[in-house]
């Protein structure tokens, strides 16, 4: 864990913005700077520099498609429908990759399917990071 905060820190830098959907990364960093107080000032000013869109998107937008959901998977394919979490293998959902993670560090795990499970949680994390750079742009489209 102090290894994952560390580098965070040493590659999210000290300005920027950094985009999430949703609370679960600054309570992630939260609870990262209350297991390491000696890291938590910088911990502290990286949650300062989140921007939620799942907050911007409850405000701002709606698309009938969406059905009254707000989540990235019913808002996404109204913004960028070119992309499509079901065309994931395995892992599709942030509940799928909490589970392929345990799978993946348990010692009991052969290292064929160790493999196969950090191939689909980097896809699955690309589609994230690739779902929130979609989003960026179309609100920033919509400002001009």
């Amino acid at each position: 864990m102090r290894s994952c905060a560390e580098k965070l820190l040493a590659t999210l830098g000290d300005n920027g913005p950094i985009m999430s959907y949703g609370s679960f990364e600054k309570t992630r960093l939260k609870e990262l700077g209350e297991m390491f107080p000696d890291l938590a000032g910088g911990l502290d000013k990286l949650r300062d520099r989140v921007v939620d869109l799942l907050s911007l998107v409850r405000k701002h937008y709606y698309h009938p498609d969406m059905k009254g959901s707000c989540s990235i998977k019913e808002v996404l394919p109204t913004v960028a429908p070119e992309l499509d979490y079901g065309n994931l293998n395995e892992v599709q959902d942030g509940s799928g990759a909490q589970m392929a993670y345990l799978e993946a560090i348990s010692p009991e795990t052969s290292k064929s399917r160790h493999a196969k499970l950090k191939t689909r949680l980097r896809q699955y994390c690309k589609m994230d990071t690739l779902a929130l750079v979609k989003l960026v742009k179309f609100f920033q489209e919509g400002d001009e």
